[in-house]
């Protein structure tokens, strides 16, 4: 295709452990490229890849559309003057199918669900420090998976900030949970995924509800990046993309030697 077709952008939307070779072979046509997320599931790979996209200059952009929701961006609003003490964040609800419950082609559900709302914390409150996860096997009496169904990452942020986030694929019924909860010094904002942003505060209660087409307006930035040759607007690049990723592969190092992980070692 990329020697056949006169293109201007390649979507390479494919499970993690596919990346790799595709997206050298974008970079080296010169094209621009959106990949789906994770980006990757070797660090050093990934690290390479975004030395590459940033020499050759392209456009690029990953599939983390909960950074386009109004919502979120209403929330670092709410956040840009108060004090953060720390956050609880959550992907939790029943097994997921086919490759996904395969540990060497989806990294498990830490990286390959739960990364959207890690993503989300770097987003919010910058860079990780060190990441340390646990986990346990034995909820469900069944052998065609052999991912973890649940998990807790603990993370320390650069800045002071600390939250924990917690993957579950056992439940079977009841509340299923995905979002974030942040305690500040005069409140707290909870944000249920893709759907609304609620700040509680002495003087009471106000709930915002997600109302823009997030995914539309993250294909939309992507292709007006490609058209104008600038990517300013676009909210993660590949090379922020990676960054995301080395915090799920250090949390799934964490699990492996039970030691708390510096992702950027």
């Amino acid at each position: 295709m990329l020697a056949k077709e006169d293109l201007d952008a390649v979507y390479i939307s494919i499970p993690p452990f596919a990346h790799g070779a595709p997206e050298r072979a974008v970079i080296h046509a010169g094209l621009a490229m959106f990949v789906e997320k994770p980006v990757h599931m070797d660090t050093k790979d990934a690290r390479e890849i975004s030395q590459m996209v940033n020499k050759a200059g392209i456009i690029t952009a990953a599939g983390y559309q909960e950074r386009y929701l109004d919502i979120i961006d209403k929330a670092k609003e709410l956040l840009k003057n108060r004090r953060i003490g720390f956050f609880i964040g959550y992907w939790m609800g029943g097994m997921p199918g086919r490759w996904r419950r395969e540990k060497e082609k989806s990294g498990g559900q830490i990286h390959e669900q739960t990364t959207h709302e890690i993503d989300l914390a770097r987003y919010l409150f910058g860079e990780v420090k060190t990441v340390y996860a646990v986990d346990r096997c034995d909820m469900i009496p069944n052998t065609d998976y052999n991912i973890e169904e649940a998990s807790a990452v603990s993370m320390q942020f650069k800045s002071g900030i600390f939250g924990i986030m917690f993957s579950a694929c056992f439940i079977q019924a009841g509340v299923w949970r995905s979002g974030l909860d942040i305690f500040c010094e005069d409140g707290s904002i909870e944000y249920r995924l893709r759907k609304s942003l609620t700040l509680s505060i002495a003087e009471g209660q106000e709930t915002w509800g997600a109302k823009n087409q997030y995914t539309i307006d993250m294909d939309r930035t992507f292709i007006e990046a490609v058209r104008s040759g600038d990517g300013s607007r676009i909210r993660s690049p590949y090379p922020t993309a990676v960054k995301s990723a080395e915090l799920s592969i250090a949390a799934n190092e964490s699990l492996i030697t039970g030691k708390a992980i510096e992702p950027s070692n």
